[in-house]
């Protein structure tokens, strides 16, 4: 029998910091009214431009019907609105308002400061190392969640 803990475990030290990141960035968006999945998604549209919501969710690894609360709300804030898709006249397309834009810029110092704090004592290339391995156990994980 294999005896690592589970608190030894690759998966579990990554959900657990994930968890610690997230918990620090809805604390750090709260006071802008927004969720940190809100925030993804304006700044996909801001890097991106309109997108569907099938594009959006995609773009966001979600499934469609689980961003449209997201949407709603966000639309309700006066942050995007849905317009029709110039190609498919059954679709909308997502588009950021000006106040999206006013509020991403307002964001940035925060979240950029966020970064830096969570970054503290790590070297620029221990950071980069970070970044190739997460983006390895990403990549396995992908491999390992389809069919062999």
């Amino acid at each position: 029998m294999d005896e690592r803990r589970h608190s030894d475990l690759l998966g579990y030290r990554v959900y657990r910091t994930q968890r610690m990141l997230a918990q620090c960035l809805e604390d750090a968006l709260a006071r802008y009214g927004i969720t940190p999945g809100q925030w993804n998604a304006l700044n996909q549209l801001d890097k991106r431009g309109p997108l569907s919501q099938r594009a959006l969710a995609d773009a966001l690894q979600r499934k469609p019907a689980t961003i449209t609360r997201s949407i709603d709300k966000m639309e309700e804030m006066g942050l995007v609105e849905r317009v029709p898709d110039a190609t498919d006249r059954r679709a909308n397309v997502i588009v950021l308002r000006p106040a999206a834009r006013d509020l991403l810029e307002r964001i940035q110092p925060d979240a950029v400061d966020l970064a830096d704090r969570m970054r503290e004592g790590i070297s620029d290339e221990e950071l980069a190392l970070l970044f190739r391995l997460l983006d390895t156990v990403y990549d396995n994980a992908d491999k390992a969640a389809r069919p062999l």
